[in-house]
């Protein structure tokens, strides 16, 4: 028999793997351009800094390539 608290073990350890191994947003810099405060020349620059990582119901978001992840300074 599982119990609730084996359950919620279980969810809580899914969701937290998730949550650390899920892949850093593309930050809003990276998708505009110098015009509107970015860094992009144009808006085809975006795949420079940028990937389309795909979510478990079908659909895509921009997140950050690893070369341009920042470092957490501790």
């Amino acid at each position: 028999m599982i119990t609730t608290v084996n359950l919620a073990i279980i969810g809580l350890s899914i969701m937290g793997w998730v949550m650390v191994t899920a892949p850093q947003d593309c930050p809003l810099k990276y998708m505009k351009t110098v015009e509107k405060g970015g860094e992009l020349q144009n808006n085809g620059d975006i795949s420079t800094y940028c990937y389309t990582a795909p979510l478990p119901y079908g659909k895509y978001y921009w997140a950050l390539r690893e070369e341009y992840e920042e470092e957490d300074e501790e």
